[in-house]
């Protein structure tokens, strides 16, 4: 499961394989699947076509009401060569994978290969995009308790996110309760049918590979190639996860200040970095610092700047490049100037979670990675191990924001935490960085033993996404893709 992750992963980038919960546990047969999609060119740009496909809200009433969800198509360059459809998700949770190419994103996503030999497709997932998306407020409200550090605060944090619920609810009613990732995984197989697929090619990144996972577990057999990539094991459960990234955002953190000390690029270049960020939240958790560029009155306390670290310190290296930008620049300008002008305009463009106008990352999170605290010593022992095994970070974590957004959610988790084994299906290529804040290796190392004949390709390189931050990595996973067969080795130096 950023802003700019909105863009390019819509992060976080996070997370993989699932068990169904018994509601969903038999397969439910596709809704129309005879019905090709009625492509048309898109309103953003008419080189991408667009479409819908008709689903069930709920898919344990398959005869009830019916959604639409929107689907789009970019064709493969080389019309003579073409292997079939790639269905793309960015991650999220509630990536708008339809709109990224509606919008003209496939050509900077999909360099090489995968972009001449295959039509590109992908939808917005249920709840997101032009599939009904759900507007409920952001995923943690300005000025909320984020981190509580007394019985009062816990309180006051489960109220923001029961709040934060019983808005969804009265808006969008059972849409709320239906925008899980085993639903998603069942609507992409309508999508499959009404492409006239056979079999699914697949390329999910983050979130993404999570709803890949879903999918090969409901329908092995309907997978020819299948690419995991940034994943995390849905077994984890939220404490192992926010202790493993807690402590892998901690290492990268150091791995930024390394950076600021060898480069000149780098703003803080020559100063204490970690210093330097010590004190710049330090003074916001006093008096939030001024942003005069997010609007009138617009200021920056401590959390919020906690809490752009899962956005602002990742790299993702193709698009870096595509568009000339370097993340840790970035963040070491707006670092800087918070530090020396007392102006945190920068570290608010730049983005994080509180104040993210992204309802959808919070329902689905909610569904599906429920933080099932028991009470206010639960949540302060857990953040009492994020503070151990990082610092400085802490619990600077998606795993801790989803664990606040949804502290007191009002719909009961459909596809909670579980082990979610994956039998039946062809070998499936999962790719992890040694060295990735959102997704650590060794959730992706669980997610291998659990998928039967899946094999493991190991990046040495830091960021989120192997995909996106190394073109080793890129080339083995395009050259599976279009093949079906696993790459020969399976470790790239970066």
């Amino acid at each position: 499961m950023t802003r700019r992750r909105h863009i390019v992963l819509s992060t976080l980038t996070l997370l993989t394989a699932t068990l169904a919960p018994a509601a969903h546990a038999a397969p439910t047969p596709a809704s129309s699947p005879e019905l090709p999609v009625a492509w048309k060119p898109c309103a953003e740009n008419p080189s991408a076509q667009c479409g819908t496909i008709r689903v069930p809200l709920d898919w344990k009433r398959t005869t009830g009401e019916q959604i639409d969800v929107r689907v789009a198509r970019v064709p493969a360059r080389d019309r003579a060569h073409r292997v079939g459809s790639l269905l793309f998700n960015p991650g999220g949770p509630g990536g708008q994978g339809a709109t990224m190419l509606a919008y003209g994103q496939a050509d900077l996503l999909f360099p090489g290969p995968l972009r001449d030999r295959f039509d590109i497709v992908s939808l917005d997932p249920r709840g997101t995009g032009g599939s009904r998306a759900l507007e409920c407020g952001p995923v943690l409200d300005p000025g909320q308790v984020v981190f509580p550090g007394s019985t009062l605060g816990y309180e006051e944090m489960r109220r923001s996110s029961r709040a934060r619920g019983e808005r969804c609810l009265a808006r969008y009613g059972a849409l709320v309760r239906n925008v899980d990732t085993v639903s998603v995984a069942r609507d992409m197989d309508v999508f499959r049918a009404a492409l006239g697929e056979e079999r699914l090619n697949y390329l999910g990144v983050s979130y993404g590979s999570h709803l890949g996972a879903t999918y090969a577990r409901l329908f092995p057999h309907r997978v020819r190639a299948m690419v995991l990539d940034g994943p995390m094991d849905h077994s984890s459960g939220p404490t192992r996860f926010l202790r493993e990234e807690a402590a892998a955002m901690e290492e990268e953190f150091g791995r930024f200040a390394a950076w600021c000390a060898e480069d000149a690029a780098c703003a803080l270049h020559g100063e204490d970095v970690g210093a330097v960020y010590d004190r710049v939240v330090a003074r916001a958790d006093r008096t939030p610092i001024p942003a005069p560029g997010g609007g009138e009155g617009a200021a920056v306390d401590g959390d919020r700047i906690r809490m752009t670290l899962p956005v602002q310190l990742l790299r993702v290296r193709l698009i870096e490049d595509a568009t000339g930008t370097n993340a840790w620049v970035n963040l070491a300008a707006e670092l800087a100037a918070a530090d020396r002008r007392n102006d945190a305009s920068g570290l608010l463009r730049g983005g994080g979670y509180v104040g993210a106008q992204d309802s959808p990352y919070t329902a689905v999170s909610c569904l599906d990675f429920p933080p099932q605290f028991t009470g206010y010593a639960d949540a302060a022992a857990r953040l009492d191990l994020a503070r151990r095994v990082a610092p400085r970070t802490g619990a600077a974590v998606e795993g801790w924001v989803m664990s606040a957004s949804c502290a007191d959610w009002p719909v009961e988790a459909t596809n909670p935490w579980q082990p979610a084994p994956v039998r039946g299906a062809p070998p499936i290529l999962i790719a992890a960085n040694t060295h990735d804040p959102a997704t650590p290796l060794p959730g992706a190392r669980r997610l291998h033993q659990r998928i039967a004949g899946s094999r493991l390709l190991v990046t040495e390189v830091n960021g989120h996404v192997s995909y996106y931050n190394s073109g080793c990595a890129r080339e083995r996973e395009t050259a599976y893709l279009i093949s079906a067969r696993m790459p020969a080795r399976l470790s790239c130096p970066g």
